[in-house]
């Protein structure tokens, strides 16, 4: 008992001590713990910004345009079939072969399955989509996923291939839709919005501005808006918006060494798909103009000569077309069509493919340097161009002349023919050093110079001896079927 007691004594001063101790630290951390930071909310500079509200505004207006036009943006994705060749088949299609490689038969081809994903919007409430193409050409099935991930299989209703348009349908009602802006109304500096499917990440939006208008695609009915808005694989055949909400374009490529995002996109104007659709809707086809010329640009050297701003050569006029029957002939030179001045063969092209078969058309044109007016009517476009005739190798007549570093000679029928010339001398060789090596190469045929008609090889000789020391000549060339206008300038 002695002992017990002693030890009681002895335990108790230290529990004390340890109950104070515990009660310190309790008051410490109790004070360490109720601290806060006072996290300050306000940027005084920025809020000091004048016009502050005009800015925060115009985000008000971003919102507002992802919120409105995201639920009618779709997801695309494509399931289709390559056939592959198979480069073995002619090899083992000896049965001794076949035998020593134990194949009973090779295949000659093989099909490997493809996937790929796009974007499209909703412009119908009954479930008609815009989108490009080559999103689903080829495809065997088109799966169209909602922004509320609903999905629904769709099929191709029609396409235009030259333009990379297509249209879908679901079997859908009571869809949200876009709003439809006017894409001639788009200037450069204007604000451009792309939203789609870059990359499988849905309902993406990107901000930037319009940075060019007209620029040429791949065919010469394509005119791009061109935009450094964001735009990546799988943003194809989402829609360009401008600031009010409405859709101005559809996304259709970007330029890029690496296949991504480079600064640089493009956009098919909505005009151009709208007037696209109604012909599939209506006609299940898209039908254009056409004149039936082959069309050569004039470059400067040329058009300085002779005397012109602006225009665009004829180099070939086709037979039992509208060309020829109002009377058009190769080397004339179109100015404008239907008032609209014109330097471009690709010019001509989209306005003559905005036109409907059966619409005339107003040309000013220039022969033999007086302008004249002449009205074509158009016709339906042909699918298929006919096959050229390559130039023949036929040898010429033996008489040849010197001329600016080139030696021309007689042609014959057949090389006049191939070249698509009525008459002319055939260019047999020339140096690389000389200004001719600049516009023509061997087998072209020269029909004039300095609008002299050159219609044998004794008309060269004169021309050469009474203007062989002109500094600027003016040459009528035929070449693989083409007749076009080339300059140079002697220093």
């Amino acid at each position: 008992m002695k002992w017990k007691h002693t030890f009681s004594s002895w335990r108790w001063p230290w529990v004390l001590s340890a109950l104070v101790i515990v009660f310190a630290l309790g008051l410490s951390c109790s004070h360490l713990f109720s601290q806060s930071i006072n996290y300050q909310n306000k940027n005084e500079l920025v809020e000091k910004t004048p016009n502050l509200s005009s800015v925060l505004a115009l985000q008000d207006v971003l919102r507002n345009i992802a919120q409105s036009v995201m639920p009618a943006v779709v997801s695309i994705t494509v399931e289709g079939e390559e056939v592959i060749r198979n480069p073995y088949a002619d090899f083992f299609d000896d049965p001794f072969l076949r035998r020593f490689f134990g194949f009973d038969e090779m295949p000659r081809e093989y099909r490997r399955k493809l996937q790929g994903a796009g974007s499209g919007f909703i412009v119908s409430k009954d479930g008609y989509i815009f989108s490009n193409y080559h999103v689903v050409k080829g495809a065997n099935k088109i799966v169209v996923i909602l922004s509320d991930n609903r999905q629904f299989n769709a099929k191709v209703v029609g396409y235009d291939e030259e333009l990379d348009f297509a249209i879908l349908k679901i079997n859908a009602n009571n869809l949200p839709v876009v709003a439809i802006g006017d894409s001639d109304a788009v200037q450069v500096g204007d604000f451009a919005i792309a939203i789609g499917n870059p990359f499988g990440l849905s309902g993406t939006y990107t901000l930037g501005v319009v940075s060019a208008l007209g620029r040429q695609g791949m065919t010469g009915f394509q005119r791009f808006i061109q935009t450094d808005t964001a735009v990546n694989p799988g943003n194809s055949g989402g829609p360009l918006i401008n600031i009010r909400g409405q859709v101005i374009g559809i996304n259709t490529a970007i330029r890029s060494q690496t296949g991504a995002y480079e600064g640089i996109s493009f956009a098919i104007p909505i005009n151009t798909a709208i007037a696209s659709a109604d012909q599939i809707l209506t006609k299940g086809h898209v039908e254009r103009g056409y004149m039936g010329v082959v069309l050569g640009e004039i470059d400067d050297t040329t058009r300085k000569l002779l005397k012109i701003e602006n225009g665009v050569l004829i180099a070939r006029v086709e037979k039992d077309t509208p060309a020829e029957k109002a009377g058009l002939k190769p080397r004339d030179i179109i100015l404008r069509v239907n008032g609209k001045p014109v330097s471009r063969p690709e010019e001509v092209q989209l306005i003559i493919g905005s036109q409907k078969p059966g619409a005339t058309i107003t040309l000013e044109i220039l022969r033999e340097n007086k302008k004249q007016t002449i009205q074509v009517t158009l016709d339906k476009r042909p699918s298929t161009a006919s096959a050229q005739t390559g130039p023949s190798h036929e040898q010429p007549g033996s008489a040849t002349v010197e001329f600016l570093g080139g030696v021309f000679a007689e042609a014959n029928k057949s090389q006049l023919d191939a070249n698509g010339a009525e008459y002319g001398v055939i260019l047999q060789d020339v140096k690389e050093e000389s200004v001719l090596a600049q516009i023509m190469r061997p087998g072209d045929i020269v029909m004039a110079i300095n609008h002299q008609s050159i219609k044998s090889i004794s008309d060269l000789k004169d021309f050469v001896k009474r203007y062989g020391n002109e500094k600027t000549y003016l040459f009528v060339i035929a070449s693989r079927g083409y007749v076009y206008y080339r300059g140079i300038e002697r220093r």
